[in-house]
């Protein structure tokens, strides 16, 4: 079993080989000579799927102890990366941030409101964890529409009547027929051309609870439906298209 001392904050791998053979399954760390120097997250698990073993003096140290040094923002991170890594997927934490496969992860407790206006990459992902160590990954990607919308004469702040009427107008002048979508726990449903069935599932707003976000995209995916998260940018005057994808892992 590979050993690692615990110093402050860090886990330090001080056998070369040891240090070798964690670098190369993908662990990141610092390097200090030939050791790797390993964050709390990284560690806790590598300590739960029992590929370390750590120590503090002469005392072992088990994945409680690490637990309780970790703050909540970590150790949301530490559920999601934990999560990711027993799914077979390449999980980093570089700098608190968690990313896979290059594409960052945005990490919420599910008590947690998510704010999509800093939602900005193109694509990414979200993961929603809970306080049993659960944790549930989406996928988030823009849609390609027109955003921009235009309020005559309305040059301070837009009301929310307003911003719906012109996501209405927005919609339909795409093409697409709009319908509510109270019965499937969003706001609309959207219609694309002629067709008798409802392609989206939609909620217009900025700020989400995290959990409502889980439920409204599981019952969209469960009535083969796609759910998007439209948000009104207030600065830009546009309204950004998240189509957001649980993926079962």
């Amino acid at each position: 079993m590979i050993q690692g001392k615990l110093r402050n904050r860090r886990v330090m791998i001080e056998d070369e080989a040891d240090a070798s053979t964690l670098r190369n399954k993908g662990s990141l760390g610092r390097n200090v000579g030939q050791k790797l120097s390993l964050d709390l997250m990284t560690s806790l698990d590598l300590l739960l799927r029992k590929k370390i073993e750590v120590r503090s003096g002469t005392e072992q140290v088990n994945s409680d102890h690490i637990v309780k040094m970790l703050s909540q923002d970590e150790m949301k991170v530490a559920t999601a990366y934990h999560f990711l890594k027993i799914k077979g997927l390449k999980p980093v934490i570089k700098k608190g941030t968690l990313f896979s496969s290059g594409t960052r992860v945005m990490v919420f407790r599910d008590s947690e409101s998510i704010d999509f206006e800093n939602v900005r990459a193109r694509s990414c992902y979200l993961a929603i964890t809970d306080s049993e160590g659960s944790c549930l990954l989406y996928s988030v990607s823009r849609l390609p529409m027109k955003r921009k919308l235009e309020f005559n004469g309305s040059r301070g702040t837009v009301s929310e009547r307003r911003k719906h009427q012109g996501l209405i107008e927005l919609l339909e002048s795409r093409g697409l027929k709009v319908a509510s979508g109270l019965k499937f726990g969003s706001e609309f449903r959207i219609y694309e051309k002629e067709s008798s069935h409802a392609r989206y599932l939609m909620t217009f707003g900025s700020i989400s609870l995290a959990r409502d976000l889980a439920a409204k995209v599981r019952i969209a995916q469960s009535v083969r439906k796609t759910f998007v998260q439209a948000c009104f940018l207030e600065k830009k005057r546009e309204i950004l298209f998240l189509e957001i994808k649980w993926n079962r892992l």
